[in-house]
């Protein structure tokens, strides 16, 4: 029987990761990072929460925009010929 419940070493097994990256990816909250919550001190997810978020992350979803400064209009070559 599947635990409904995972920590850290559940969702590295999971998702193919060390538990040093995940550990380090809710300090850092990445957009590959299910969403998780506090149970006490021990972080933990949802297994049908994880799952939904992978379908969804694989379908193109949960990618954050990039962030970077405002582009400039370009220059118009219409004067300058």
């Amino acid at each position: 029987m599947e635990p409904e419940i995972l920590h850290v070493p559940e969702l590295a097994l999971l998702m193919g990761r060390t538990e040093a990256a995940i550990r380090s990816a809710v300090q850092a909250r990445p957009d590959w990072l299910p969403p998780y919550y506090k149970q006490g001190s021990r972080i933990c997810w949802r297994l049908e929460t994880v799952r939904k978020y992978l379908r969804d992350f694989e379908a193109g979803e949960h990618h954050s925009l990039k962030v970077g400064r405002p582009r400039k209009e370009p220059p118009s070559l219409a004067g300058s010929v």
